[in-house]
Parts: structure tokens; C-alpha cells; sequence
């Protein structure tokens, strides 16, 4: 009677995730699909909320700490205060630290932390560069060596192509072609599923128009 209500319990529990596993994932293309398409005037901090308490529960997925991250990094360029900059990016960093303990060698985990250190580099780029723009280069490496086709690799070396000063190795010549190469990236590359990242098509083509 003992190993038939064990089998009963196992049963019982691999449904219970499996009934569970279809919200889950209709909950974050949700949740995905809104954050990859608000506008830069539009606050994240609403999804990034909701996307912290799912990885509060999914303790086994990565994805709900990426995306976290991803929301309080991009919510801070939105704020002027650089105290308010440096905290939202300290939240980043951390859910960033959660998601990468649970899929460590990950090239779209690196692209973000690459993402996070331009962000905090652009709050105070005199004293800061020497920190933060090693680990925006390192980051970017790695990513690449991790995978050759992800094309946010080379969105972001254009984008700080693109607002580094000439006089400083940047400048919109030296983007106009790193944008393009990432558009060509983008056409070739295909999303894992609708809750992986596929963000940085849109800002690769608006910032290449700004390049010609």
C-alpha cells in the first residue's frame, strides 16, 4: 500500500506541474511581449514587479530573473538622479546574479551584464570608465564566444560606437556599419521561444536612419 500511494504522490506531483508549466509560459510571453514593445516614456517597473515575483516562485528558471534585471536596467535610463540610476541597477545586478546561478555560460545573461555596465558607466562616464567599460568589453566577449550568432552583441558595441566622441574612437561612422551588421544578424537569428530575448531590432534600424 506504501509504494502504491508513493507512485500515487509522483503522479500527482509531475501533473500538478505539468497543468502548471502552460500558465507559466503563457504568463511570461505575456509579460515579455509587453516589455520588449513599452516605449522608452513608458515606466517598466509595473512588469518588472510582476516579473520579480514569478522569479521569486520559478526558482528553477532563468528567464523571470533575466527579464527583472532587464526591467530595472532599462528603467534607469529613463531617471536623472543618479542615486536613483545606481539603485535600479543595483536591483539588475542582483536578479541578474540569480538568473545566471541558474544557467551560468549564457550568452544573453553576458549581453545584459554588458547592457548593466554601459548603464552604470553612463552615470559618471569620467570616473567610471576605467571600472565599467572593462567589464562592458568582457562581457561582450564572452557572449560572443559563448554565441558567434547572437545579434545584441553587436547592437551594443554600436550603440557605444555611436555615442563615444570621435575625438575617443566613436562616432557615428564607425556605428553606421556595426548597425548594419547587427540588422543582418537580427535577420537570421531565430528566438528560442517567445519569452527569450529578441530585443534591439527596432533601436538597430531607428539608430542606423540617425547614422546616414
Amino acid at each position: 500500500m506504501k509504494k502504491v500511494a508513493l507512485l500515487i504522490t509522483l503522479a500527482f506531483g509531475i501533473f500538478s506541474a505539468s497543468a502548471q508549466k502552460p500558465a507559466y509560459e503563457k504568463t511570461m510571453t505575456d509579460l515579455v511581449s509587453k516589455m520588449q514593445q513599452t516605449q522608452y516614456n513608458e515606466s517598466l517597473q509595473p512588469l518588472t514587479n510582476k516579473m520579480e515575483r514569478i522569479a521569486a516562485a520559478e526558482t528553477e528558471e532563468w528567464l523571470p530573473a533575466y527579464w527583472a534585471a532587464y526591467g530595472h536596467a532599462m528603467e534607469s535610463f529613463r531617471k536623472q538622479d543618479s542615486g536613483e540610476k545606481d539603485q535600479l541597477l543595483e536591483l539588475a545586478e542582483k536578479s541578474l546574479a540569480k538568473a545566471e546561478a541558474i544557467s551560468p555560460e549564457n550568452d544573453e545573461i553576458e549581453v545584459l551584464k554588458a547592457q548593466i555596465a554601459s548603464a552604470r558607466l553612463s552615470v559618471d562616464p569620467m570616473n567610471r570608465f576605467q571600472t565599467y567599460g572593462p567589464k562592458f568589453g568582457s562581457s561582450l566577449e564572452l557572449a560572443e564566444k559563448i554565441n558567434s550568432t547572437n545579434p545584441r552583441v553587436v547592437y551594443l558595441k554600436a550603440m557605444n560606437a555611436f555615442y563615444t566622441p570621435e575625438n575617443f574612437g566613436g562616432g557615428k561612422a564607425i556605428a553606421k556599419p556595426l548597425f548594419e551588421q547587427a540588422l543582418d544578424k537580427y535577420s537570421k537569428f531565430e528566438q528560442k521561444s517567445a519569452m527569450h530575448p529578441s530585443w534591439g531590432k527596432m533601436e538597430s534600424e531607428y539608430f542606423l536612419s540617425q547614422c546616414q
